[in-house]
């Protein structure tokens, strides 16, 4: 058994870990006396488990001139549109991610023929974005 200290926001709490193994519980030797804490842990304070979110489904495979997201995150703002011409390296989009804003820009020199998410859309890795033709 190992005693940890684990911070879940800024919150901090002393646990006692158990190594899983193939001897029953009850055989598990237990503490003589609890270990002193630094903080009161009561279990009202212990984070909720929240259910996993549904993933957003992603293309199998991306076509040539597709722009695929690099990270999972929330499209923020679409700097281009549908028939605009862009060069190497113009922004085309911004996505946020754990509150860092990434620009999203141009992948090669060419218009704009397809942009396959909007403002507030959640993309995956690997998404396509949009396509220059």
């Amino acid at each position: 058994m190992e005693h940890l200290r684990i911070t879940v926001e800024g919150k901090a709490y002393d646990v006692i870990v158990e190594k899983i193994s193939q001897t029953p519980a009850s055989a598990v030797p237990q503490p003589a006396a609890p270990l002193a804490r630094s903080a009161p842990v009561t279990q009202s304070t212990a984070p909720a488990i929240v259910p996993a979110a549904t993933p957003v489904p992603v293309p199998a495979t991306a076509s040539a001139g597709d722009a695929v997201s690099p990270l999972a995150g929330i499209v923020q703002a679409v700097d281009a549109s549908v028939g605009s011409s862009v060069h190497e390296g113009d922004l085309v989009l911004t996505l946020e991610a754990m509150k860092m804003y990434t620009p999203i820009n141009a992948v090669a020199s060419g218009t704009i023929t397809a942009i396959h998410v909007k403002v507030g859309d959640a993309v995956e890795e690997g998404q396509v974005l949009y396509t220059i033709g």
